[in-house]
Parts: structure tokens; sequence; C-alpha cells
């Protein structure tokens, strides 16, 4: 501190105590003014840019943070949106692929019903066509054996005709007997005509 600003305070410093008490605190706030004014006036300006910085640093920050909580607010809603469409979009398909699976399920209903109604239809034709086949082989064979007891009666008539015309042996009856035995074994016709050609040799 210079000779002048000691010499300043040494007389600011006598009023004050000429002044008497009452003057003290002007006295004292003059020597703070005096000593510290200019330094003061720098803090407060200092203080002052410091507080402005500070205060624009936090707007700043508070608008960096609200852009970057609008563009995370922006992005999760997109990323939302687009969950939301592949959603939609998975369950159309899946939709549109049970439907398909509905339709593939009547197609193959429907063709299986149409293969059980062919088969039954072939099974009762074939049932109506072994009837049919029975029917006639019972009938034929019927005809057939109806055909055979009447042949054999005939011959046996003719034979015992034959018998009572003409006086046999027991060998002849005998040979008779067999030739019946035969015919009854073998085809009417067939058995006739052996027995005709039997007469005859005999």
């Amino acid at each position: 501190m210079g000779n002048a600003e000691g010499n300043g305070l040494n007389f600011m410093a006598a009023q004050a105590r000429e002044n008497g008490g009452a003057g003290d605190a002007v006295g004292v706030d003059k020597i703070r003014d005096l000593l510290f004014g200019n330094q003061m006036q720098d803090y407060d300006r200092r203080f002052s840019k410091l507080e402005e910085r500070v205060l624009q640093r936090f707007k700043d920050v508070e608008s960096e943070a609200k852009r970057n909580l609008e563009m995370y607010e922006s992005n999760a809603k997109k990323q939302v949106d687009s969950l939301a469409a592949q959603l939609r979009s998975e369950k159309d398909s899946r939709a549109d692929a049970d439907k398909e699976i509905d339709r593939n399920l009547r197609e193959q209903n429907q063709a299986l019903e149409k293969q059980v109604r062919a088969l039954s239809d072939q099974l009762s034709a074939l049932e109506r066509d072994v009837s049919d086949r029975i029917n006639r082989n019972d009938h034929l064979l019927r005809e057939e054996i109806k055909q055979k007891n009447e042949g054999v009666q005939m011959l046996i008539e003719k034979m015992f005709a034959d018998l009572s015309n003409v006086k046999t042996d027991r060998n002849l009856l005998a040979g008779l007997f067999v030739e019946v035995a035969k015919c009854l074994n073998q085809d009417p016709v067939g058995s006739k005509s052996n027995s005709e050609r039997s007469w005859k040799v005999s």
C-alpha cells in the first residue's frame, strides 16, 4: 500500500475518532470502500459474469437434455410403432396361414369323403356282383343237379324196362348195378351212351 493511501487512511481514521462513536460505522464503510471498493466491484462483475455463464450453461444443459429427451421419445415412439407394425403384420400373416391351413384341411376332408364314398360304392357294387354270381351259380348248380337226377332216373327206368323184357343172369345183373353206380358218379349223357354201348355189347 502506498504512502498516499496510508496518509489518507490515517486522516480518515483521525476524522472518525473526532466524529465519535456515531460515525464509526460510516467511517469503516468508507475505509472499506476506499481499500477494497475496486476489488469488490471487480469481484461483483466476475460473480455476475460467472452467474450469467452458469445460468447460460444451465439453460444449454436444460435445452440439450430436452432435445435428447425429445429425441429419445421420438426414437422410442418409432420403435414402438415399428414393433406394433411387425406384430400386426405377423398377426395378419398367421391369420392368413390359419385360413390356408383351414382351407387345405377342408379340401383334404372333402377329398377323403369323396374317396370313402367311391370305395363304399365300389364295395356295394362288388357285393351286388358277388351276390349275383352266387345266385347264378346256385341256380346253375341246382339246374345241373336236377338234370343229373332226371338223367339218372331216366337211365334207371330204362334199365328196369330192359330188365323186364330180357332174362338176365347174375353176371348181367351185377354189370347193370356197376353201370348204375358209374352213372351216379358221372355225367348222365356220358353214362347214357356208355350204358347203351354196354347193352349192345351184352
